[in-house]
């Protein structure tokens, strides 16, 4: 019997949607730090403005400043893989949530044609509204929709604690942990 070969289709993401996700992965972490510096280790209060911190899971309210800015640096971690020309696969669950609101972000600007002339020169394509080709082919799977859920955070949590959101997922290479942050 021969050796079985999987057979895996080259995904590619469009201009258009390689740009958007790029651009909202830098101004995601941004917000990020922008919480961060603003609120420090205040808990999430969803009854005032934040700038992206309250895009995370209840679950993450709470977390420290130091977990925070592990959470911006994914973003920045996302962002630097586009700009090394690399699709920005998460590494961990951080990562993956992360990239979960940067998608989310860089569809909405498609929908709302919410972006400057450096998106609006870049040829259209069909795919580039397909965001959920792009979700699929990315994440690989979907592990932090449960911690979104009250009915399945706390199970969600007690495999995943937040604290170990930042850990390289099994099979996944972890980043250099001397990168430090951009702010």
């Amino acid at each position: 019997m021969g050796d079985v070969i999987e057979f895996v289709p080259r995904f590619t993401l469009t201009d258009r949607q390689r740009e958007l996700i790029r651009i909202h992965a830098w101004v995601c972490a941004d917000m990020a730090y922008d919480d961060l510096e603003e609120r420090g280790d205040d808990p999430v209060d969803t009854d005032r403005w934040w700038y992206l911190l309250d895009r995370l899971p209840e679950c993450t309210f709470a977390e420290s400043a130091m977990w925070r800015r592990q959470m911006a640096r994914s973003f920045d971690d996302l962002a630097e893989d586009l700009d090394a020309g690399q699709l920005p696969r998460p590494r961990t669950m951080a990562e993956q949530l992360a990239l979960v609101i940067v998608i989310a972000q860089a569809a909405a600007a498609l929908s709302d044609e919410g972006y400057g002339d450096d998106v609006a020169v870049l040829a259209s394509h069909p795919r580039d509204g397909d965001w959920d080709a792009v979700t699929d082919v990315l994440m690989g799977d979907h592990d932090v929709e449960v911690f979104y859920h009250p009915a399945t955070a706390a199970r969600g949590l007690r495999v995943f604690p937040c604290d170990t959101w930042f850990t390289a997922r099994d099979g996944h290479e972890p980043r250099d942990p001397r990168r430090g942050f951009r702010r």
